[in-house]
């Protein structure tokens, strides 16, 4: 399966760069897990369909899905998803959402979760007092299709622009079609504008990743996208690129702050001509309001719903798994370039669970530092890429998908000083019988042909 021999661009007022990616981030599947049967009954209950641009379904500070004001402390709010804004009026099981926090009066979190359920032990999205940052959230419906929002302490306002869902029943096939598949690749990073120029404020420009024959098949990607000390506060938006630049935002981001977030993008190919020649290719469109370095690490696909092997979607309740301040999961907080392994609950798992769609929580860090999830027991190095990259003291939070190795666990590690850690899961990602290999597939990290980005005037 060795499909992203690829070529990343990125167009920038009128200067081309890109970079030669010719390795793969799958490989041939080791036998691990009890091969699964091949079902011969098209199902689409569990795959993924994106909005056409990312659409804002809650703003607080305006009206939009709630009367207008802040929610106050140990309140929750009730937002109605399914239905709305061109979604399913029944059908998702579970919907996407990139969740902002804005001007919270205390430090504290929020968290989203099934309408009509209790309220869990878990965090979508951790804050100080003042703070300004976005986390992208898998969300299962509740009640009539809803979610319930909840904050802690103090005031807040709250943003909540839906990018996609799961499909929950077969009723979506319908109307909708076959949706598509996720295909986890290991986080490599494919973009790093700290080794080619900042990106102004108001910049706008293209990005893509050439998969060659698998070009057909990918309908999205899913990144991890990292701000990197913007001159002030700001965002940063991405969508396909058809149409204009939609009213949503990826990361939010503080001055001076590094600051990421999962990000599932919707794809157009790239006509011919453009791409510096790479035609078909998966394009994206990215926009930042004010000057910032940006880094981009590739962690998923999302194919066309035929690929071998792809993934379907399970949602559940938040649930913790990992909490390194009571033991949980982890021990005790990491120190310095320590790494601990977290094996999944067995309850959790079936024999085709590849993935647990996690949101991840770096308590007071020390120092400045990085953490980054990558599957265990493989023989695999640490990669190239990050999943928060949190201050010291910070509370922090970002959505991950924690590839399992063949032990069912994953690897964590603290770069610098020492750090707790919290995780919770929000559902998992197990390979469909209709296209499945058969087997766990193993992981390898590609590799970079070629001396970094070439600038060009096409």
């Amino acid at each position: 399966m060795n499909r992203i021999r690829g070529l990343l661009g990125v167009f920038v007022a009128g200067v081309c760069a890109a970079t030669a990616i010719p390795a793969s981030a799958l490989a041939a599947p080791s036998t691990v897990r009890t091969p699964v049967e091949v079902s011969t009954l098209p199902s689409v209950v569990g795959t993924y369909y994106p909005m056409a641009t990312p659409t804002r379904i809650l703003d607080t500070r305006t009206g939009n899905g709630t009367p207008k004001g802040k929610i106050g402390a140990g309140r929750k709010i009730d937002l109605q998803v399914a239905g709305r804004s061109g979604l399913p009026a029944t059908g998702i099981g579970a919907a996407v959402l990139n969740v902002t926090v804005s001007g919270p009066t205390a430090n504290g979190f929020v968290t989203v979760f099934p309408g009509g359920e209790a309220l869990p032990t878990a965090s979508t999205i951790n804050f100080a007092k003042g703070w300004l940052g976005s986390n992208n959230a898998t969300v299962k419906l509740g009640t009539g299709g809803s979610v319930s929002v909840y904050n802690r302490n103090g005031e807040t306002d709250v943003v909540i622009d839906v990018i996609g869902f799961y499909a929950g029943d077969e009723s979506v096939m319908t109307e909708r079609g076959m949706g598509g598949q996720v295909q986890w690749y290991e986080p490599y990073r494919i973009m790093d504008t700290r080794t080619w120029g900042v990106i102004p404020a108001g910049g706008e420009f293209s990005a893509w990743i050439d998969f060659h024959d698998y070009n057909p098949k990918v309908q999205g990607l899913i990144l991890n996208i990292t701000a990197v000390s913007p001159q002030r506060a700001g965002f940063l938006t991405t969508w396909s690129g058809e149409g204009a630049r939609p009213n949503a935002s990826t990361v939010n981001y503080a001055a001076g702050k590094v600051v990421p977030n999962l990000a599932y993008v919707k794809t157009m190919p790239c006509p011919s001509g453009s791409c510096n020649g790479a035609t078909g290719a998966a394009r994206y469109r990215l926009y930042t309001s004010a000057t910032t370095h940006i880094v981009v690490d590739l962690v998923g696909v999302v194919d066309d719903g035929t690929e071998v092997d792809g993934m379907r979607f399970t949602p559940m309740s938040p649930t913790r798994i990992v909490d390194s301040r009571i033991g949980q999961g982890l021990p005790a907080a990491l120190g310095p370039n320590a790494t601990g392994r977290v094996t999944a609950p067995a309850a959790m798992l079936t024999d085709a669970t590849q993935v647990l769609a996690m949101n991840v929580t770096a308590v007071a860090p020390t120092a400045n530092t990085v953490v980054t999830v990558w599957p265990a027991d493989t023989g695999r190095p640490k990669p190239t890429a990050s999943n928060l990259n949190p201050a010291p003291g910070q509370v922090v939070s970002n959505g991950v998908l924690g590839v399992l190795g063949p032990q069912d666990a994953f690897h964590v590690s603290n770069l610098s000083g020492s750090t707790n850690l919290v995780a919770d899961v929000v559902g998992t990602f197990q390979v469909y019988p209709g296209t499945a290999a058969g087997t766990r597939r193993a992981t390898v990290k590609p590799t970079v042909a070629g001396s970094g980005w070439t600038p060009s005037t096409s």
